[in-house]
């Protein structure tokens, strides 16, 4: 396990980044690298996640943030980054969800390697020195690391997938063998060109897996995905302003757990999994509630559930269902396997 120098981390003393993995502090042939940072209206987080960016050792060869248009002030101080050579500014005009966003990223990165970290976390000082040597081996098509809380707790470690779309994750104490590795969101980097030859991230994901979508395609191009404890990355999981309204944004990510976790499965491992076998696995779990994916957005929603009159959570039922039946149609027409 990594040595945590929080105060560091969260912006609140500048302390001095470690190399953390052995990555060499000039260029003698490690790969460049581009870390991409979408965003919409965090100025605060952003300038914190940043900030953790610039006293990476090494430092990142281009520091990328797609912004997609923010009102908050983000804008403009990331116009003057821009303008002070910091950072490359990416304008999206208007927002379509995450993986056009990390696609339009992807279409303008000049590294070999892309990194992707969330606007509300914060690389450990060696998080970029510990990925970087893991792709000398040209089979790695992806390498990612542990995510812990902004309090310093654990929160996600090795994760893998199921054929059925179960998450499981080593640091909790579960089994991974014979599973998909995978990485998590905030905390994920790809071999450039790995990742441009399967097509990027599909746009069929607007939020919710992604990023197992797009490492499972990794994946099935022929390359490994690999993990290191030293590429830590602290997560805040800020609110969005579709917070705001706590049941629309309820009741539409339980369509969207359906949908997208339904449209994984068909889509990557269509062959080897019924849909009426999927189907009754996501019925038990309404009832053992065992996620489809166990991570800190889930577990919000799960607090969430709790506050819900039961009416409402009846009704995610049922949209979760819906999104389950649309998911595995539209997963049909794409299936890989």
């Amino acid at each position: 396990m990594s040595t945590i120098n929080k105060k560091a981390i969260i912006g609140l003393d500048a302390g001095t980044a470690g190399s953390g993995g052995g990555a060499d502090d000039a260029t003698g042939g490690r790969p460049t690298a581009t870390v991409i940072v979408c965003t919409f209206n965090r100025v605060q987080w952003l300038s914190k996640c940043l900030r953790s960016l610039e006293e990476q050792v090494p430092r990142p060869d281009e520091i990328m943030v797609v912004d997609g248009p923010s009102t908050d002030g983000t804008r403009e101080m990331l116009e003057l980054l821009e303008k002070q050579g910091s950072i490359t500014l990416v304008r999206q005009p208007r927002l379509d969800g995450i993986s056009a966003a990390r696609n339009l990223g992807l279409s303008q990165a000049k590294g070999d390697i892309v990194c992707y970290i969330d606007d509300d976390a914060i690389a450990q000082p060696g998080w970029l020195a510990s990925l970087l040597p893991l792709y000398r081996d040209p089979r790695v098509g992806g390498a990612g690391g542990p995510v812990y809380d902004i309090e310093g707790r654990p929160a996600m470690g090795r994760n893998a997938v199921a054929p059925d779309g179960q998450w499981f994750d080593e640091s909790k104490g579960e089994s991974i063998e014979g599973l998909s590795q995978v990485m998590v969101g905030c905390n994920m980097s790809f071999r450039r060109t790995a990742l441009s030859g399967v097509g990027g991230f599909d746009p069929y994901f607007k939020f919710h897996q992604d990023e197992t979508d797009a490492c499972l395609a990794v994946l099935g191009a022929g390359y490994s995905i690999l993990y290191d404890e030293g590429a830590l990355v602290w997560h805040a999981w800020c609110e969005g302003s579709y917070r705001r309204d706590k049941v629309k944004w309820y009741l539409r990510l339980r369509y969207l757990w359906g949908r997208n976790n339904s449209y994984l499965v068909r889509k990557h491992f269509g062959k080897q999994v019924r849909f009426a076998d999927y189907f009754g696995s996501r019925f038990m779990g309404f009832f053992t509630r065992r996620a489809p994916r166990a991570d800190a957005v889930k577990k919000e929603a799960a607090s969430d559930t709790e506050k819900m009159p039961p009416f409402f959570v009846a009704v995610g039922a049922l949209s979760e269902v819906y999104g389950l039946l649309k998911g595995w149609k539209d997963g049909g027409s794409v299936r890989r396997t």
